[in-house]
């Protein structure tokens, strides 16, 4: 082998030996490049409280004269609320008279905030007689200290329900049952006005009893 050939050969090898260490080098680069990269992204979820502000929505109560008004809170609510806000709430209907038709305020109190409802008194409705149904009123007679009947029902004659006679008003205030005499009496129902006539007597008549007459005697 001349030195020409010698130089060549050794070039050559050497260059592949360059080639083989690049090669080396590069591929797990290139193995790199070709397998797909998977990112994660962690996300921290964490619930925030929000808290809802309260809004009460209340009821227009309507009840008759001489009702007393409901104590508990949720017949008031138009809306139900959770356990934990209905054990906060206060109510207030001290500005409410149930003895007086008419349109009144009621409140009910959350922690610093209060709602306002309304509360309507009606006058009692009577119930309406049949206009085939008549009233008529006894003639009464009691004996003298005797009690004055306060019973309704003794006075009519006709037989009525207890819900007629209950919303009837007897008036006996004209009456002395301790002295004889014919007094009236008399029974207010529904607008219309019932007068009657009460007699008391006394126990044992009396007897009149008369003086004799004087004898004159006459003289000699």
């Amino acid at each position: 082998m001349d030195g020409k050939t010698r130089i060549i050969t050794i070039a050559t090898f050497a260059f592949l030996g360059v080639y083989s260490i690049t090669c080396g080098s590069l591929y797990p680069k290139y193995q790199e490049a070709k397998t797909p990269k998977t990112s994660f992204l962690l996300i921290e979820q964490k619930e925030v409280g929000i808290k809802k502000e309260v809004q009460l929505k209340l009821k227009e109560i309507t009840t008759e004269v001489n009702i007393p008004l409901s104590v508990q809170i949720t017949d008031y609510l138009e809306e139900p609320v959770t356990s934990e806000v209905l054990a906060e709430l206060k109510l207030d209907t001290s500005e409410v008279n149930v003895q007086q038709p008419g349109e009144y305020k009621y409140t009910i109190f959350y922690k610093k905030k209060a709602f306002e409802g309304k509360v309507i008194v009606k006058e009692k409705e009577l119930p309406k007689v049949d206009v085939r149904q008549t009233i008529t009123l006894k003639t009464i007679t009691i004996k003298v200290g005797e009690a004055v009947p306060t019973d309704i029902s003794y006075y009519i004659l006709e037989t009525l329900s207890d819900e007629i006679k209950t919303n009837m008003q007897l008036d006996i205030t004209q009456i002395n049952p301790n002295q004889p005499g014919r007094y009236n009496y008399t029974i207010t129902y529904d607008g219309a006005y019932y007068p009657g006539t009460l007699i008391v007597i006394e126990d044992k008549p009396s007897i009149e009893t008369k003086p004799e007459p004087e004898v004159q005697q006459s003289t000699p």
